[in-house]
């Protein structure tokens, strides 16, 4: 990020499992915060945020292997070199 001091990179975590293609967010993945129900990740649903606008208070933090699984899941979305079966 060119200004990673003041801006971060999100996806959505959700408690709904029925979104396809989601995945849920393993209790060992989790460094610090420990969500009330099961949590999923939307790796298609992705923001920038401000972190002095966007940002109140974080809940938790991820491991850098989960992070980097939900990298790649959320490339997968944005790589157009692969054209999608059509059979």
């Amino acid at each position: 990020m060119p200004y990673s001091d003041e801006e971060s990179i999100a996806v959505a975590f959700a408690t709904q499992s029925h979104h396809p293609g989601n995945f849920a967010v393993p209790s060992e993945a989790l460094i610090r915060g420990e969500p009330s129900q099961q949590s999923f990740v939307l790796p298609w649903t992705v923001a920038t945020l401000k972190d002095d606008l966007h940002v109140a208070d974080r809940q938790g933090s991820v491991t850098d292997e989960f992070t980097d699984q939900v990298t790649s899941a959320t490339i997968s979305y944005l790589d157009d070199s692969e054209e999608p079966d059509s059979a």
